[in-house]
């Protein structure tokens, strides 16, 4: 069963745009942790660990049970492995502030401070796929038929992948574009960011409400004519897709892609910005062994400062007598030049006194 919100190619453009967005500290603080890769390149990471640990499959999504319009229903997370909780889960462990406990099964290893920062990336992600917070009842749209152009699909495939092939074969040049910058929703991000620092983590509900809303009037309902589209009751009847909604589907998909990476950048400058003043986060994986994974060596970390300039293993620590022999070489060489340099002066000066003194008796005698 398929969960990777926009697939593969998706997560990478949220990615891209989030890298966009991150603060320069932020930058470097990701870079360290994922092995010099960044936000893109760990897309499809939280995916890769579904087929690994099939449990984890229901971290990413908000299973609705009752249907509200206005609010997301949270009461289904067993053993708090659902979106919002997970969310809230790493959000918490990353900044020192533990605030929702996972109840891991057994023989899941102890995720690492850079596991829990890709599951970040990948979750904010399925909290806009507006199908990771579908209805219980049809299987977050995975029982429900829709036609597009001849191809029969779930409504779940048709947002999760579907639409992010359609706009790449449709518009190839728009894809590879450059689009994926957080200036394409600058009002937003500057938005999202001043009341991430107020409100915190309800954020993360705010924006599942907001998912909800959307789903209910624009996926459930067509949002042109604003008829019903989705049947409260499963039909076995498929619905027709038309091109008029898939254009506006498709133009609604690419602007949830970017503040997805807005978000993402927000949750990531709040967990880094103030982190050399709490315990170092750890770089690697406990999770080995993912199909299609090649974890990178983390490097070692550059040092703050003016030290942050000289190149990753140039620098070499000497101490005891050798180190005391070079500082009393350097303190004798030193103090030769200087004295050097002083008498040269006063040679010069002595001499620029005496020719001064020649011109004026020089002026006399004229």
């Amino acid at each position: 069963r398929g969960v990777g919100a926009w697939d593969k190619d998706g997560h990478e453009a949220i990615g891209m745009t989030t890298m966009s967005a991150l603060e320069a500290h932020a930058t470097a603080e990701v870079k360290h942790l994922m092995g010099g890769r960044d936000a893109a390149d760990v897309a499809s990471w939280a995916h890769k660990v579904n087929k690994k640990f099939p449990w984890t499959v229901e971290l990413h999504f908000q299973r609705q049970r009752t249907w509200n319009c206005a609010k997301a229903d949270m009461s289904e997370c067993s053993d708090n492995r659902c979106l919002v909780r997970g969310l809230k889960h790493f959000y918490g462990r990353l900044s020192n502030k533990p605030l929702v406990s996972v109840n891991w099964p057994s023989g899941m290893p102890k995720l690492t401070d850079a596991d829990c920062v890709k599951f970040l990336i990948n979750l904010i992600g399925d909290l806009h796929q507006p199908m990771h917070l579908s209805k219980d009842a049809n299987d977050m749209g995975r029982n429900i038929t829709v036609v597009y152009r001849g191809k029969t699909m779930s409504l779940f495939d048709l947002w999760d992948k579907e639409l992010t092939q359609i706009v790449m074969k449709q518009s190839p040049g728009f894809w590879l574009g450059g689009w994926t910058n957080v200036q394409r929703t600058r009002v937003e991000y500057e938005q999202d960011g001043a009341r991430w620092k107020t409100e915190g983590v309800a954020m993360f509900d705010r924006w599942a409400d907001e998912t909800v809303k959307y789903l209910c009037e624009s996926v459930y309902r067509h949002p042109i004519t604003r008829d019903v589209l989705i049947p409260d009751e499963p039909s076995a009847a498929p619905i027709h897709i038309g091109e008029d909604l898939v254009d506006v589907w498709k133009r609604d998909m690419l602007s949830k892609m970017l503040v997805a990476g807005a978000r993402t950048a927000i949750v990531l400058n709040a967990i880094l910005q103030h982190r050399e003043a709490l315990t170092e986060l750890h770089a690697g994986t406990a999770v080995k062994d993912l199909e299609g994974e090649e974890e990178a060596a983390a490097p070692s970390r550059a040092p703050f400062g003016r030290q942050g300039d000289i190149p990753l293993g140039a620098a070499k620590t000497i101490s005891g007598v050798p180190a005391g022999l070079i500082n009393l070489v350097t303190f004798v060489s030193v103090g030769a030049v200087f004295v050097y340099v002083m008498r040269t002066w006063e040679g010069r000066d002595a001499v620029n006194q005496a020719d001064r003194a020649k011109q004026r008796e020089g002026g006399k005698k004229t």
